[in-house]
């Protein structure tokens, strides 16, 4: 069967790698009815032209379905994402329409307030009044969300699209789900589903005692019984009061009444679907102590998402299209989720880019490992030193893996071009980056992917350690134990993606440099899992 497409896609020509991910995709879904896609193509093959053709396509084919609206849902992992989405085939022509949650508009009325508390006044506005009328026929949160809802193609991230699925149910199953970054589902269901409960929210806003609770049986059974109806029963006293409270002399207080009652209410829904669903077997119980004026917590981790990956994500598409520039793994991927691989179609597309305009160098300087780190960074402080050297004139980025690293060479580095950031303040230390005419270099334990550096944004970087999972996280030895691959795929994933950050297209150029001396015993063992574009690009 041929696919006539070329009027669906939406730029004016159709790249080789394109063409085949689009005949490939359509033959799946249509002639062999696969349930799932996997599309993995390599940094420059245009995935998301790729989806919005397959998604068109679909609709015009589409028939009667009682169970499924027309139409597509794209989720990505990132504002940022959404927002090129919407740049790219949402104007003049496009369809595409984004919404994010409510706390990311500004009331049109109420200036200083949000969208979300905004909504909350309105519980207790007289009907009348200029700001009801407005608010109520004219918000800019609720008009998007109308537009999201009715258009055939919709974007939006993670958080709000399980969100809004789960507890709100504006989201409803369509024909098509398209989920961009796909190598991170795992991760974003298991973040959604976990449960954490804090010692500073106990205490100051439930009035209870923190529990001694030491173990998973304990916590749990303070969960059920004593916690659980406490945080209900304070969502009840809190709905109350903003229905008592006035708004025009107290705006302050109903702002923050109004957002204790929003995080009450989505906690009250987490923890009560976490019960009903919990098995001992399945989940880890973490203790984490107190630090500084940090106060102890909790927390409930699935080891395995997948019972829960279909109810909570991939119910919502008829079909499921996933892509990822790093699956390299498809079995152990699809086991991960709960998808039998009989219902899986999947192909690899490299990477369209020269291999000479990315090469990845290998200099061990020394093992990274938590044994010899002390005495491996200083030399791995003098090494960076030589590349910023090399290459003064330019930018560049370091991947430090942790804070700790990024901190440690920012102290012993004196080089006024390191611009370092924190977990506040990280998009405002890109932005900087960016924007800046100086040759800066990021130092950055959390910038792997989703960051455009292209072209003289970034003509180096350098991967400072392998970066391994933590294994002080329980729910990492867990999924080691589950799933024999899954710790290396990790790492390899990661390591991709961290190289893939400064070359964005054909003519753009970046050296890496991967400095630490556990590389090669690492690489060796896990040869296999690498795409063929990313091992020619190695020297050593």
């Amino acid at each position: 069967m041929t696919f006539s497409y070329n009027s669906l896609f939406p730029h004016p020509e159709i790249r080789e790698s394109q063409g085949e991910a689009i005949d490939f995709a359509l033959d799946a879904l249509i002639n062999k009815k696969k349930r799932y896609v996997i599309i993995e193509a390599g940094t420059g093959v245009g995935k998301s032209a790729v989806a919005v053709t397959v998604s068109r396509y679909m609709n015009n084919l589409r028939s009667v379905s009682t169970d499924y609206c027309a139409g597509s849902y794209f989720v990505t992992t990132q504002k940022l994402l959404q927002e090129q989405y919407v740049k790219d085939f949402g104007r003049p022509r496009g369809s595409m329409k984004s919404i994010k949650s409510s706390s990311n508009y500004r009331c049109s009325y109420h200036r200083s307030n949000t969208c979300k508390v905004s909504q909350q006044m309105l519980r207790n506005e007289d009907r009348s009044s200029k700001f009801f009328k407005r608010c109520t026929f004219n918000c800019g949160y609720k008009n998007d969300k109308r537009d999201f809802l009715e258009s055939s193609e919709s974007v939006t991230n993670f958080p709000y699209f399980l969100t809004e699925a789960t507890y709100s149910k504006k989201i409803t199953p369509r024909d098509l789900l398209i989920i961009d970054e796909a190598h991170n589902v795992e991760s974003e269901l298991s973040k959604f589903i976990e449960v954490t409960v804090s010692e500073r929210f106990v205490k100051h806003v439930l009035k209870l005692r923190w529990p001694d609770s030491n173990t998973q049986f304990k916590a749990m059974k303070w969960v059920r019984e004593i916690y659980y109806p406490k945080v209900r029963s304070q969502l009840q006293h809190v709905e109350k009061s903003l229905e008592k409270m006035g708004m025009v002399d107290r705006l302050k207080d109903f702002e923050s009444l109004s957002k204790q009652y929003d995080l009450l209410r989505s906690h009250v829904k987490k923890v009560g679907t976490f019960i009903s669903v919990y098995d001992k077997d399945n989940w880890v119980f973490d203790l984490v102590p107190g630090y500084g004026r940090s106060m102890r917590k909790f927390t409930f981790k699935p080891i395995d998402v997948s019972p829960f990956s279909d109810e909570y994500l991939f119910r919502l598409g008829k079909q499921v299209v996933m892509m990822s520039a790093t699956i390299l793994d498809v079995k152990t991927f699809c086991e991960s989720l709960g998808i039998d691989e009989e219902d899986v179609e999947s192909i690899s597309l490299p990477s369209p880019f020269p291999i000479d305009n990315h090469p990845v160098l290998v200099y061990p300087i020394g093992s990274m490992s938590a044994k010899t780190i002390d005495q491996t960074l200083p030399r791995m402080s003098a090494a960076i030193s030589e590349i910023l050297d090399q290459h003064k004139n330019e930018k560049g980025i370091i991947h430090c893996h942790t804070y700790r690293i990024a901190k440690f060479l920012k102290n012993n580095i004196k080089n006024k071009r390191l611009l370092i950031h924190n977990s506040e303040n990280r998009e405002k230390i890109l932005k900087r980056h960016l924007n800046s005419k100086e040759p800066t270099v990021i130092l950055s334990p959390s910038m792997s992917e989703g960051v455009d550096l292209k072209d003289d944004l970034s003509r180096f970087q350098v991967l400072v350690k392998i970066p391994y999972p933590y294994l002080g996280d329980p729910l990492v030895k867990k999924r080691m134990n589950k799933w024999s691959g899954w710790y290396s795929l990790q790492t390899a994933k990661k390591i991709v993606q961290a190289v893939g950050r400064s070359v964005r297209s054909y003519d753009d150029s970046a050296t890496s440099y991967v400095l630490d001396a556990d590389w090669s015993r690492f690489y060796n063992r896990n040869r296999e899992i690498f795409p063929d574009k990313f091992k020619k690009s190695l020297t050593s």
